[in-house]
């Protein structure tokens, strides 16, 4: 099991790819583990170095004690590329992914070639530190997921793909059920206490902002925001798509984002009958 001492933690990696090809990093979101990245591995894998991880607190990675910072989320990833020699990358975040992918970029600019900022937001989103204060002590009382695991499917996937896809579905309440209480306790006053919004403005490399249409936690207006404040940031909606839409949304996702990467990753020659088709 791959793994790295970095900034006081141990975190869980996996790589896949081209070692001569641009290296894409996936950070997941709040709840999740480097599986969620799953509906994208196969297209990715075939054109870049594709590096994804657990969050602290999160999958097979260490839970050390929260509360987290948002700050801290970014200096482990910080020295997961730093330690793997790899920077600078294409960032590709999801929520909580996006949110360390923007602070990154804010303090160590030089790692992150650029960044896909997917489902996200600069500012806490349901409102304030002490909304998520309250969320994350709800959670340690009960010592379980019951009260908040209904909810987070319902934001995160359409009633259409939860009826038409229960494998998939499964596999995303099997990661929120997974996710030790600390650890989702610690990131989740990491997003209590992110204040991101206009501190991109310096940020020399391109950004793509995606967000779902349908998406109720991380809104269309949240990723405008984002965009407002950033010089060179493309916005895209996915229509009809909620929260988790690499999962949600897939058909019309992975090609965006395989779109987009093809726009700022230099090219990598690989023979056409070795590239998966995306469906």
């Amino acid at each position: 099991m791959p793994e790295a001492q970095v900034n006081g933690t141990t975190l869980h990696f996996e790589t896949e790819g081209p070692d001569e090809a641009p290296v894409v990093v996936l950070s997941n979101s709040l709840s999740t583990d480097l599986r969620m990245w799953q509906p994208q591995m196969a297209a990715l894998a075939a054109r870049y170095r594709v590096l994804r991880y657990d969050t602290r607190g999160h999958g097979k990675s260490a839970v050390t004690p929260a509360p987290y910072s948002i700050e801290t989320l970014a200096d482990d990833l910080a020295g997961l590329i730093g330690t793997l020699e790899l920077g600078p990358v294409h960032v590709v975040g999801l929520s909580l992914g996006g949110m360390t992918a923007q602070v990154l970029a804010m303090r160590r600019p030089e790692l992150v070639a650029s960044l896909c900022l997917v489902a996200t937001t600069c500012r806490p989103p349901f409102g304030t530190q002490a909304a998520w204060a309250a969320r994350a002590e709800e959670v340690r009382r009960t010592g379980d997921y019951r009260d908040v695991e209904a909810p987070m499917m319902e934001r995160w996937l359409t009633r259409r793909f939860r009826r038409a896809e229960p494998a998939g579905t499964a596999l995303i309440r099997e990661m929120i059920r997974a996710t030790p209480i600390e650890g989702y306790v610690g990131c989740c006053m990491a997003i209590g206490g992110l204040d991101a919004c206009g501190k991109l403005r310096d940020f020399a490399g391109p950004v793509c902002v995606i967000a779902g249409e349908e998406d109720p936690g991380t809104t269309v207006e949240d990723a405008q925001l984002i965009v407002g404040g950033i010089a060179q940031a493309e916005l895209n909606v996915v229509p009809h798509a909620r929260h988790l839409m690499n999962w949600d949304a897939r058909e019309l996702f992975t090609p965006l984002l395989l779109h987009w990467l093809a726009q700022v990753a230099p090219k990598y020659f690989i023979p056409a009958d070795a590239i998966p088709v995306v469906m």
